[in-house]
Formats: structure tokens, sequence, C-alpha cells
């Protein structure tokens, strides 16, 4: 059976040691769209439409344009015309109306979901999608390897399983790793203890406190480019 490329994508990111897979092919699917979005699509009259509702993309997004070699001019065509939406909002917005109780009303909802975050989410769930449809035991295997999914992720993984007995081997999975973070962690505390300091720290349990982070919050991000 030949795998899709976004199955390959997987494999080869779960290669790379400890971190949620789904995750980093999240963020790579964001990086592949800001490109050629940047590069080819500034002036696509679908995409300008949806940059206007959401007033261009999320400060991270705007922000790691920057760090994209050779997209400066497409940064600049879009930014000037956010920027130009911008004024044209500011002229039309008048002072919030009081209330009898003397507050002043809330403002009015805008539409600002970035095109980059929604197109991310969008790929995470295509991956979900084709890792919960090809789930076996060499998927497990590998998963645990990796050390598995963030809690986001796997909800997710878990609410669209093909059946039972493929949300439950996720459950397995995931249950096992956790309980051995938490159990490493346990350890790294205990051994703060004055009465224990003797003892030496393992690496896994101090590792232990980043895969906790990664496992509730998801694989971190680069820092953007500010200069």
């Amino acid at each position: 059976m030949i795998e899709s490329s976004t199955l390959e994508d997987l494999k080869r990111l779960m290669a790379q040691g400890p971190g949620c897979p789904v995750c980093r092919y999240e963020q790579q699917a964001g990086v592949h769209f800001l490109d050629g979005l940047l590069y080819e699509s500034v002036n696509d009259f679908g995409l300008r439409q949806q940059l206007t509702r959401s007033l261009g993309f999320c400060a991270y997004h705007s922000w790691a344009s920057l760090a994209i070699p050779g997209t400066r001019l497409g940064t600049a065509i879009i930014e000037q015309a956010m920027l130009k939406e911008a004024l044209r909002r500011l002229h039309d917005q008048s002072p919030g109306r009081r209330s009898l109780l003397g507050k002043r009303a809330s403002l009015p909802s805008e539409d600002r979901a970035c095109p980059v975050c929604v197109h991310e989410q969008q790929a995470a769930t295509r991956a979900i999608e084709e890792l919960v449809k090809a789930w076996d035991e060499t998927w497990a295997r590998a998963l645990e390897s990796a050390g598995g999914l963030c809690y986001n992720h796997l909800r997710q993984a878990i609410h669209l399983a093909p059946d039972p007995a493929t949300a439950r081997a996720l459950k397995d999975v995931h249950a096992h790793l956790w309980q051995q973070m938490v159990d490493y962690l346990d350890e790294f505390i205990r051994k703060h203890d004055y009465r224990f300091r003797e003892e030496t720290i393992l690496d896994e349990e101090s590792e232990a406190l980043r895969q906790a982070i990664r496992i509730l919050t998801g694989e971190p991000r680069l820092s953007p480019t500010h200069s």
C-alpha cells in the first residue's frame, strides 16, 4: 500500500525525536503556505478579501513573514493594504454610546481569523484523519517512540478515530507515556527535597519537565525575527 505524502511526513517528523508530530506538521504547513502566499498570491482577490476581513495575519505570522528570505516585497504589499483598511475602519468608527448605567457599549466584533492559522488547523486535521485511518501496531510503536501527541491533538485524534478499538489504542499509548512523565516528575520533585539532595537527578527526570509542557501546550514555535 502506497502511503500518502502526509503520512510520509508524519513518519519523518516522528523520527526527529520527542515531540508531537502533528504540531510539527501543522507548523511546517503554515511556513510553506505563508512562503507561497508572499511569493505568488499577494494580489489574489479571494485571499485579499480574507486578509481584509482579518486585517492581515496574526502577530506571530506577521513577524514570521519577515524571517522568510525574499518575501519582504510581498509582505510590504499586504501590510500597506491592511494599513489602508485600518485607516478606513478608523475613520468609520464612532464613539461608543453609554448605557443607562453610564458604561460604554462593547466594541463591535471583527473577524480576526489569521488565514495562515486557519491553514495550519486544516493541515493538522488532515494529518490526524490520515493517521487514525492508517492506525496499526507499527504506527502505535512509532508514535510511542516519538513521545506521543500533545493533549489537544490527542483529543482530536480520539474524536476522529474510525472505531472504538482505535480510540482505545490511542488512549492506552498515551496513558502509559503520560504516567511515565508523572513518575519522572515525582522523582524530580522528590530529589529537590533537602533530605534527598545527595541523589542524582537522572536526565529523563529533568527532561520530563519539558515533555510535560509539550504534552499540555504543544510544540514550541521558534521566535520569529523582529528585525
